[in-house]
C-alpha cells in the first residue's frame, strides 16, 4: 500500500508541475487498471494520471503512473513516464509520435518509441501505419510495424488493425484487433469493444511475463459515461486467453477512470 501512496503522490505533483500550462490544457483523468492472472501467475495494478493539451497544430499528452506486479513468489514496484505529440500537417494528413520510459524491472515496458502515420481519405477513412521499438526487463526488445484502417459512420467507428512484430529472445509473430465504437444519441457517452488474437506481444503494454507467449485471444468492452458537462466517467472489463508451449491460463482486467474536460 505505501508503495501506491509513493505512486499516486509522485503523479500528482507532476501534474501540479503542469500548471502554468493550464491556458493550454483541455483534459486531466486519472485512471486505475488491475490484472489478475489465473493459474497462478500473480496480479497487475496500476494507477496512472494524464494531462492533455493544444499548442498551435499540436495536441500533447503527458502521463505517470505507478505499478506493482505480484508473481507470488516475488514482487515489484515500477514508475513510468510517458507523452505524445499529434501533428495535424495538412487537412489529410498527420503524425504521432509517443515515448515511454520506466525503471528496469518487470512491471512495465522499459523504453518504447512509437511513431504513427495517418492519412484520411475521403473524409470518413482514416489509413494509419505505425512502427514501434520496445525494450523490456532483462534485455529482451521488440521491434515492430503495423497498418489499420477505420471508417466512420455517423454514430460508429469500426477499426481493424494488423500488427507484425520480431522478439529479440524468441520467435516472431503477428496480431489483428478489431474495434467497434457506438456514440450515444445524445451526449459525449460511447461505448466500445474491442476483440484481438495473436501473440502476446502484440500488445504495447504487455507484461513482460507474457513476452513468452505463444498466442492470445482477448475481449475487452468499455463504457464512457458523461457526469455533468465536464466530468467523464470510464469503466471496462476485459478477459484474455493465453496458450504457451507448457501452459494454458487466462487473466482477467478491469479498468476504472475519471476525467475532467473543459
Amino acid at each position: 500500500m505505501s508503495s501506491i501512496t509513493r505512486g499516486v503522490l509522485l503523479c500528482a505533483l507532476i501534474l501540479a508541475s503542469l500548471e502554468s500550462a493550464h491556458a493550454d490544457m483541455y483534459a486531466v483523468s486519472a485512471q486505475f487498471d488491475h490484472n489478475d492472472y489465473r493459474e497462478g501467475y500473480g496480479s497487475r495494478n496500476v494507477f496512472g494520471v494524464e494531462a492533455a493539451g493544444r499548442a498551435g497544430h499540436n495536441r500533447w499528452h503527458l502521463g505517470a503512473a505507478h505499478g506493482e506486479r505480484d508473481y507470488g513468489n516475488a514482487s515489484y514496484g515500477g514508475t513510468r513516464l510517458n507523452g505524445s505529440l499529434h501533428r495535424q500537417w495538412s487537412g489529410v494528413f498527420s503524425t504521432r509520435t509517443a515515448v515511454a520510459l520506466s525503471n528496469d524491472n518487470p512491471v512495465f515496458v522499459n523504453h518504447e518509441i512509437t511513431q504513427d502515420l495517418h492519412y484520411k481519405v475521403m473524409g470518413k477513412a482514416l489509413l494509419t501505419a505505425s512502427g514501434r521499438y520496445a525494450e523490456y526487463y532483462n534485455h529482451s526488445y521488440v521491434s515492430a510495424w503495423s497498418v489499420g484502417a477505420s471508417y466512420y459512420f455517423p454514430r460508429v467507428t469500426a477499426s481493424y488493425r494488423y500488427s507484425k512484430h520480431k522478439l529479440s529472445n524468441g520467435p516472431g509473430g503477428d496480431g489483428s484487433t478489431l474495434s467497434l465504437r457506438l456514440k450515444d444519441a445524445q451526449g459525449r457517452g460511447s461505448s466500445q469493444v474491442w476483440v484481438g488474437t495473436g501473440t502476446s506481444t502484440y500488445s504495447a503494454n504487455v507484461d513482460p511475463l507474457l513476452l513468452r507467449e505463444n498466442e492470445s485471444s482477448s475481449v475487452f468492452l468499455r463504457r464512457n459515461q458523461p457526469i455533468g458537462e465536464h466530468l467523464m466517467l470510464n469503466f471496462g472489463l476485459g478477459k484474455t486467453w493465453h496458450k504457451t508451449r507448457v501452459d494454458r491460463f487466462t487473466s482477467l482486467n478491469s479498468h476504472l477512470g475519471l476525467g475532467y474536460h473543459w
